[in-house]
């Protein structure tokens, strides 16, 4: 088959969109379906290794990606350290990470979104990035991150275990400006899909070169995760008592 990295016919592999490692958090044996979507029909799932796709690419370009997945899952799953939460009085507001390879984290979002964009597992089919694509696919190629601007990656995180629910990726706007949000970890991951620049508001948590990446930090139980979930929680004990 074709690899869809390099486009040379080779022996594809099974391939991670999300590399297996983001999954561990979700692994907390109290059998709550944790992998899901609100698209009709789309049951929540457990899933011990992750989505892999055997028809993406083929083992030396799955190479590629594998020191910047090494290197996300050493950034976002390392213990937070308590100096580093920005507050107002005792409430937490933000998390800095003080020293980020901004070359490797943001290949990480670029290959992430493109691996998603170009898969067909259904997991990851609200993930569109139309003519972009061809630009993503040329960054990888190159190990070109862009600048700050170019498919600009901001993070949250929930401030709550349970917000390491790992949702299907899907479309989102910030007021007017397309992005696409992932679900990793506990970290909600916004990746800007337009040629325009990111919101004003959110200029200050771009990922950028030899600066702090500040994290939000959102309130799981006040979000509109949570109602999902509870939805999620639901169908998923229906379609057990329909089986």
């Amino acid at each position: 088959m074709i690899c869809k990295l390099c486009g040379q016919k080779k022996g594809l592999i099974e391939a991670h969109i999300i590399p297996r490692s983001l999954y561990r958090p979700l692994h907390d044996g109290s059998g709550t379906p944790k992998l899901g979507s609100n698209k009709p029909g789309f049951y929540p799932k457990r899933s011990p290794t992750g989505i892999y796709d055997k028809e993406l690419v083929c083992g030396d370009c799955e190479k590629i990606f594998s020191p910047w997945d090494d290197y996300a899952n050493v950034l976002l799953l390392s213990d937070p350290i308590e100096t580093n939460y920005i507050t107002s009085g005792e409430t937490k507001l933000a998390y800095q990470f003080q020293e980020v390879d901004y070359p490797k984290l943001k290949l990480f979002f670029v290959s992430l979104l493109w691996r998603a964009a170009v898969s067909k597992q259904e997991f990851f089919t609200r993930i569109q990035v139309g003519p972009f694509e061809q630009q993503l696919r040329q960054l990888l190629l190159n190990s070109d991150p862009g600048d700050p601007n170019t498919f600009a990656v901001s993070l949250a995180k929930f401030d709550d275990p349970l917000g390491t629910v790992m949702l299907d990726p899907d479309r989102h706007k910030w007021f007017g400006i397309n992005y696409c949000r992932f679900y990793l970890a506990g970290y909600v991951a916004y990746i800007k899909v337009d040629k325009r620049p990111p919101p004003q508001f959110i200029e200050d948590f771009v990922l950028v070169p030899n600066r702090p990446l500040v994290v939000i930090l959102r309130n799981f139980r006040s979000s509109k995760e949570l109602d999902l979930m509870k939805k999620l929680a639901r169908s998923s004990v229906r379609s057990k008592k329909m089986r």
